[in-house]
């Protein structure tokens, strides 16, 4: 039932008579026509994070059931989106943007898991126990290779998980592994060690890594502007969640009291990944003094008052399972290797810090972590947030 106050299309020597050109008509007709695409796509832009492939092959059908008609197919190490579940189907978004729903798990046996990468480093040493440069270590069928550097070391941030066959290369030779040639790249923190023909020894260490940890960016423009923020991942890793959507990147209009599209106050996303950090120095704070320490430390980065009550309002009181808690600060440049931070137009002043957070059970000595000084004025950018690891990730409730 049409409402009051509007007319009806009428046919009229087969054009529509509308008041309005036949071009903008056509523009119109083309607009609605591809509203229930844009709906489509929307409904994954959600606080899903998402799903890897750990088979060779999932079908995707079109409705959750096996009898559904087939519109597409994943394969091992796909990461897809997802928006809802029905039972043990996801419905889900390829990576060619097929969009279907595709069984999570079936009998016991599992096809996706919550996206996530794996750190995959080793050393080579030889029988006297130096280390072996120049070898080629192999997890064959993964497409993972590395090349040991002079120290015997290699290290990737990005292993897909699996169980694979080793191959390690030494001067033009294949090492044999005297028992057996699998490792199964799937673990927390674990070691292997395995004896190479008796003459070298190889030990792997597998471990999944954590994220970046509701991350806050605050913009303060000299006056009313657009600004394009854009996020890149320098050691692997990727945004599995964000408000407003991500994309290809933020562009959006920001008031120089910071307020982002007339309704948003910062630019908010999670990441999976990973990189070095340092654990050279910080603070090792009782879980009753978090707040305070928190206040006081964040202010003297430079951070507003509001942000400093964002971060207090929503960390101090998930920080509750242990007596203290070692804090190391990831300051601007680290933070960078993690997750760099590209601004257009250019910010005079940015102030970076995430906070790498690790529980303990004892207070420790640490030795106390600089606070560097910052140039302040001008175009503004401030970010604030934490860094857990994989355990604390998976149990990390919004």
């Amino acid at each position: 039932m049409m409402g009051q106050g509007v007319r009806p299309l009428t046919s009229l020597g087969g054009e529509m008579k509308t008041g309005k050109s036949p071009r903008v008509l056509l523009v119109l007709l083309a607009l609605a026509a591809a509203a229930p695409a844009q709906e489509e796509e929307d409904e994954f832009e959600g606080f899903h994070p998402p799903m890897t492939v750990i088979v060779d092959s999932l079908r995707i059908r079109e409705e959750p059931t096996v009898e559904a008609k087939v519109v597409g197919t994943l394969h091992l190490g796909d990461t897809v989106l997802f928006s809802n579940t029905w039972g043990d189907w996801a419905r889900i978004k390829a990576p060619d943007g097929t969009v279907g729903w595709s069984c999570v798990e079936l009998g016991g046996e599992t096809f996706m898991v919550e996206y996530s990468y794996i750190s995959f480093s080793g050393s080579l040493t030889d029988a006297a126990g130096d280390p072996v440069a120049g070898a080629l270590v192999e997890l064959v069928g993964s497409g993972e290779s590395y090349l040991t550097d002079e120290n015997g070391w290699f290290e990737s941030l990005k292993t897909p998980r699996g169980v694979w066959d080793l191959r390690v290369t030494v001067a033009g030779r294949t090492a044999l592994l005297e028992n057996g040639a699998t490792i199964q790249v799937e673990y927390l923190e674990k070691t292997h060690t395995f004896t190479l023909d008796t003459e070298y020894r190889l030990t792997l260490v597998t471990e999944e890594l954590g994220g970046i940890a509701k991350p806050n960016i605050y913009i303060y423009p000299i006056e009313e502007a657009v600004v394009t923020v854009r996020l890149a991942f320098p050691t692997g890793g990727g945004i599995t969640v964000s408000d407003p959507p991500y994309g290809d990147g933020w562009t959006v209009a920001v008031t120089p009291e910071g307020l982002i599209d007339g309704e948003h106050t910062f630019l908010f996303y999670e990441a999976r990944g990973g990189g070095r950090v340092q654990r050279e120095a910080g603070w090792v704070v009782a879980r009753g003094e978090l707040e305070g320490f928190f206040r006081k430390n964040l202010a003297a980065t430079g951070f507003y008052p509001h942000e400093i009550e964002d971060f207090c309002e929503f960390w101090v009181p998930r920080l509750d399972d242990k007596p203290f808690f070692a804090l190391y600060p990831q300051y601007d440049e680290a933070y960078d290797g993690l997750v760099h931070l590209e601004v257009e137009p250019e910010p005079w002043t940015v102030i970076r810090l995430a906070y790498l957070i690790e529980g303990s059970e004892e207070r420790f000595e640490l030795m106390p972590a600089a606070i560097p000084a910052h140039e302040v004025g001008g175009f503004t950018v401030h970010e604030w947030g934490v860094i857990l690891g994989p355990a604390d990730m998976a149990a990390y409730i919004y």
